[in-house]
């Protein structure tokens, strides 16, 4: 790897970021008993099942991955995938379907956890896995399972190393989950300690809440996965708050339910009809809860879900999420959705994909055309894939990506937008936007797209502004959308309910197979359409019609 792509990823870090990622070689937590007593309970926690069951009797389950019941040789198998592994720390069964039929097991496997993973060792004593499993914890504790002295203990100290252990190299995601586990230990307990850890999770999370909550609603890293799993903690923190009531403070409490009911709607903007998340950067299904969890879940804390959109036209509604670069078109029959996004957040792009002006397009509850999705984390060839221009429904310019994406969670030059507009009228909603993605690759050439979305049709244009060699735009089909006719400029696909129709211009189409990964460990065979352009603009025209 050259030094201008470690330049080019380090140079958008923040300086604390560099300064706390130094301090963590030299400055380690120090795993300590600590004094503490429980706080008196004002309300009941409402226990609302988040997840699909994990744990069985004779196995656990997650990221569709099977294994046998932990041993203490399994918390840390390095056979299995770290993502797993983290799963395994987590305990998100202990808010799953039919969780209170399974309290026995849960508790043998929680004192089974203690006794195996001493602290500091091993994966479950890193940041991120001890915060959800603090939390999960605590809301067990709060519902289902009588806490022994040592799981008290236990429990104590695991937030006590966090406090000491907070990802501020990372912030983020990561950040936000360490300060939402400290205001859950520091109001689950009384004393001293207990009053330190509320005060630190509470600044933290005032200090984040802003920054990554944008005013569209959206969250800033710009994954609906990752914005699904921030609503369930700032629900978790308003049913806390519930719990332990004036203990927090009522403004952040206030301002969090606000914030929550601009989430719920930018949820919906950018998910289809099937009420399911689109695929843009790091999403799939199977690891946030349904949409239909989470507002079931805000709907049993009170927070309205009847949800008033926009809508300039009485059959097609326009989203245009400014803030995070979004743009959603919605009629009775269809949705489209379209990425004029910036990369992310730009210290933190590790959940980001080069895929700069791509959309996904559903007919009703039928998926169309579909970014790639993810099945797996790490460092692979599988996963950089996943992560680039070819897999989603883009244009790539010699070969390039739009950014620079590598290895599992690196960025470096990376795509600015530039000249988004959005606009509409009495019949069409039309909005483009470009971006300067390949110039910063040394490629003098801007791509610019622009669409027209209509009743019953939509078109978009790719123009091309400067040389280059080659350009290949793509379209990848959902697995049960069928190719039913090629012609010369056209061709015909069906879906269970309709018949698409497309036609371009000025390119030469190519059929290729290639993968969907609607979820982690699962990869389903498909087609992608490859269009290798011939001048330097091309039309792609779209109709359907239901059979």
């Amino acid at each position: 790897m050259n030094f201008s792509i470690y330049y080019h990823t380090i140079k958008y870090l923040k300086f604390s970021q560099l300064y706390y990622r130094i301090l963590k070689r030299f400055i380690k937590p120090k795993s300590r008993l600590v004094k503490y007593s429980r706080a008196k309970l004002e309300k009941s926690w409402i226990a609302y099942p988040l997840y699909e069951q994990k744990l069985f009797t004779d196995k656990v389950r997650f990221l569709n991955h099977d294994a046998p019941l932990p041993t203490k040789s399994s918390w840390n198998d390095q056979s299995q995938a770290k993502l797993w592994l983290y799963n395994l720390h987590y305990f998100d069964d202990l808010c799953g379907t039919g969780c209170e039929k399974r309290v026995k097991q849960h508790t043998k496997l929680i004192e089974q956890w203690i006794e195996e993973n001493p602290a500091p060792l091993g994966n479950g004593w890193e940041p991120y896995p001890t915060s959800l499993r603090i939390v999960n914890w605590i809301k067990a504790f709060l519902s289902n399972i009588e806490p022994t002295r040592n799981m008290l203990d236990s429990l104590a100290t695991q937030a006590d190393y966090l406090s000491q252990d907070l990802e501020k190299h990372l912030l983020g995601n990561h950040l936000f989950v360490n300060a939402k586990a400290l205001i859950f230990a520091g109001l689950f307990f009384q004393g001293n300690n207990a009053q330190k850890w509320l005060a630190l999770g509470e600044k933290i999370y005032s200090q984040q809440l802003d920054e990554q909550v944008l005013k569209d609603g959206g969250n800033f890293e710009l994954t609906p996965m990752y914005h699904a799993i921030m609503m369930i903690d700032l629900l978790d923190l308003v049913n806390l708050s519930d719990v332990f009531p004036n203990k927090l403070s009522l403004k952040l409490v206030h301002k969090t339910k606000e914030k929550i009911k601009y989430m719920l709607c930018w949820l919906k903007a950018m998910s289809h009809d099937d009420g399911r998340i689109s695929f843009f950067n790091d999403s799939a299904f199977g690891i946030a809860p349904e949409n239909s969890t989470i507002e079931d879940y805000a709907s049993s804390l009170g927070i309205s879900t009847d949800l008033n959109f926009p809508s300039p036209e009485p059959d097609l509604h326009l989203f245009d999420l400014k803030e995070s670069g979004f743009v959603s078109v919605k009629s009775m029959e269809f949705s489209l959705i379209a990425d004029l996004a910036e990369v992310g957040a730009s210290y933190i792009p590790g959940h980001a994909h080069a895929d700069t002006l791509s959309f996904e397009f559903a007919l009703n509850e039928d998926r169309v055309f579909v970014n790639a999705g993810i099945s797996e984390y790490g460092v692979s060839d599988e996963r950089l894939l996943q992560r680039k221009t070819k897999s989603h429904n883009t244009v790539s310019i010699n070969g390039l990506d739009s950014s620079q994406v590598w290895s599992g969670f690196r960025v470096a030059k990376r795509a600015e937008i530039i000249d988004r507009n959005v606009q509409f009228n009495s019949d069409n909603i039309c909005f483009h936007a470009a971006h300067n993605g390949f110039i910063k690759q040394g490629v003098n050439c801007v791509h610019k797209r622009k669409w027209h979305v209509a009743q019953n049709n939509f078109m978009y244009k790719d123009s091309f502004s400067g040389n280059f060699e080659s350009a290949e735009a793509y379209l990848i089909l959902h697995p049960l959308v069928k190719i039913r006719d090629v012609m010369e400029n056209k061709l015909i696909l069906k879906t269970r309910h309709s018949e698409v129709e497309v036609e371009f211009t000025n390119a030469e189409l190519s059929i290729v197979n290639c993968n969907w990964n609607p979820e982690f460990g699962v990869q389903q065979n498909t087609k992608k359409l490859c269009f290798n352009l011939l001048k330097s603009s091309m039309e792609i025209q779209v109709c359907w019609r239901k059979v």
